[in-house]
């Protein structure tokens, strides 16, 4: 796969995942509106769909893994630079989201505190702020995933495969029909947070494997993504059911299970298409896949003052159609904004292309 391909891969994953991030956070607004409906022909539609916003994370993670794992090894002391300035651009943004919380109080900016924006900072004080901390601690082990998707074997490769499809899929529900424990388990650290859909990311970008799959492969894989949300589904509904209380999907309590094969076969069904199209445009040097980060970080300030258009359009088409247009309307200002944020040196240390750099944003040549 060359720059230009890969490039093309990244951006449309990253796109599909900063929206399911985002749309996943509009919550009882929008995403799980539907679960107040009747269960009619576009309730289970919309809950797959619900569901589905928990791959965005894996998505983009996919894709830092596919991007950072391809290009040279960072020095130590840039990758600690690049660490600090990560956590000074959630800190600082968190800052301001905490900020915004309080002057949506009664008592404003009087209720500031500075153990408590501390404690919220180290809470995930938004609900896709948590994706940030996945994205610094893919580059506090960087150096460690850089080893083991440089030297693992295929045998490694299909056992961290199985391990995740086991140990976050199967156990998870089998638990929860058994009644040993709660779904909410604690799986093993070296499958979470991010390592596994990073390492997949980088392994899948390889052009020998993806020219190895054929469409019979491809359409099992589709198959196989159909029967993981069809479980997700099933489980979901029955434990909705069992407790009678619709209000559980908002928990997504089996949102995680079964996501790494629905993933996979995303990224390869549209590495496969690009690598198939006979030309490629030149990569544009402002666009999402650079400004991802800083996204995540402004989106976080911009989601509730722009409930508006939700509350404005949710009688015309619906909450469940408002909400993408509130989502995408928050993106594409995100993007805008972090683009005339960059205009200045300090902004673009804190919100720096984590994703592309010079030799994927600039163009290259085929090779």
């Amino acid at each position: 796969m060359n720059h230009k391909q890969a490039y093309r891969v990244q951006r449309i994953i990253v796109i599909v995942a900063l929206l399911l991030i985002l749309f996943g956070d509009t919550n009882m607004n929008g995403v799980f509106s539907f679960s107040h409906q009747p269960q009619q022909i576009w309730f289970y539609p919309q809950l797959v769909v619900a569901l589905a916003t928990a791959a965005g994370p894996n998505l983009l993670l996919m894709a830092l893994g596919a991007a950072q794992l391809r290009r040279p090894a960072l020095a130590i002391s840039q990758l600690i630079r690049q660490i600090l300035w990560l956590i000074g651009g959630i800190a600082l943004f968190s800052l301001f989201f905490y900020l915004e919380d309080l002057l949506g109080q009664s008592q404003g900016l009087a209720n500031f505190n500075l153990a408590g924006f501390f404690t919220a900072l180290a809470q995930a004080p938004v609900g896709f702020y948590d994706i940030l901390y996945e994205l610094l601690g893919f580059f506090v082990t960087l150096p460690l995933l850089r080893v083991i998707a440089h030297h693992a074997s295929i045998t490694t490769q299909r056992y961290l495969f199985w391990a995740e499809l086991v140990f976050i899929g199967m156990v998870p529900i089998v638990v929860f029909f058994t009644g040993l424990t709660t779904i909410n388990i604690d799986p093993p650290l070296a499958i979470t947070a991010g390592c596994f859909f990073a390492l997949m990311g980088y392994w899948l970008s390889q052009a020998d494997l993806l020219t190895r799959i054929t469409r019979e492969q491809l359409l099992v894989a589709w198959l196989l993504t159909v029967a993981c949300y069809a479980v997700m589904v099933s489980v979901t509904m029955y434990q909705v059911n069992l407790e009678h209380n619709f209000d559980l999907i908002s928990s997504q309590p089996f949102a995680q299970t079964f996501q790494a094969i629905p993933c996979l076969t995303l990224w390869v069904t549209v590495a496969t298409w690009v690598m198939n199209r006979t030309t490629l445009k030149q990569p544009r040097r402002h666009n999402f896949v650079q400004t991802a980060y800083g996204t995540l970080l402004v989106a976080g300030l911009l989601i509730e003052p722009f409930t508006g258009i939700n509350r404005v359009l949710t009688p015309v088409i619906g909450a469940w159609w408002a909400a993408w247009l509130w989502t995408l309307a928050v993106g594409l200002v995100s993007v805008e904004v972090v683009w005339l944020l960059r205009h200045w040196q300090w902004a673009r240390q804190l919100l720096p292309d984590l994703f592309g750099g010079a030799e994927l944003s600039g163009g290259l040549a085929d090779g």
